[in-house]
C-alpha cells in the first residue's frame, strides 16, 4: 500500500453548531447526505458528530490529489460509518473521478473529538507499487 495523499483538519464544535444554528437546514443538506444526516440523528451529540464528518469530509478534500484546487461538491464525499462505528469514505461525483484519475483503491480516514474539538485525518492510497 503506498500513500498518495494525507489530509488533516480540526473545527471548533461550538463554532459549528452556531453556523448551523444561523443558517439552518438547508446548509445541512447542501454540506451533508441524508444517511449522514440520520446517523448523526441517531446520536445524543448530533452536533459532535456533524462536526467530525465535516472535518472529516475537509481531510478527504486535501488528502486527494488535486482536491484541494477543485470545487467539489461537499456531497460527493460522504462520510459514512461501519456497523463497529468506524468512519469510512464514500466518493461521489467529481471526488470519485479524482480517485480513480490517481488509481487510488481507498480513502481512510478518522475522527476523534472532545466536547470543543473535531478532528480528522484521511489517506488517499493505492495498493501496488
Amino acid at each position: 500500500m503506498n500513500i498518495a495523499g494525507i489530509g488533516i483538519d480540526a473545527l471548533k464544535i461550538e463554532r459549528f453548531k452556531k453556523a448551523i444554528e444561523q443558517r439552518g437546514e438547508n446548509f445541512l443538506k447542501r454540506i451533508f447526505t441524508q444517511k449522514e444526516l440520520e446517523y448523526a440523528g441517531s446520536k445524543k451529540a448530533f452536533y459532535v458528530h456533524m462536526a467530525g464528518k465535516f472535518a472529516a469530509k475537509e481531510a478527504v478534500k486535501k488528502a486527494l490529489p488535486d482536491g484541494a484546487e477543485l470545487g467539489l461538491n461537499w456531497s460527493d464525499i460522504e462520510i459514512l460509518n461501519g456497523k463497529d462505528g468506524k468512519p469510512y469514505a464514500l466518493l461521489h461525483g467529481q471526488a470519485e473521478y479524482l480517485m480513480k484519475k490517481y488509481n487510488l483503491s481507498q480513502m481512510v480516514v478518522s475522527i476523534s473529538h472532545t466536547d470543543d474539538l473535531a478532528v480528522s485525518n484521511a489517506m488517499g492510497v493505492h495498493d501496488g507499487t
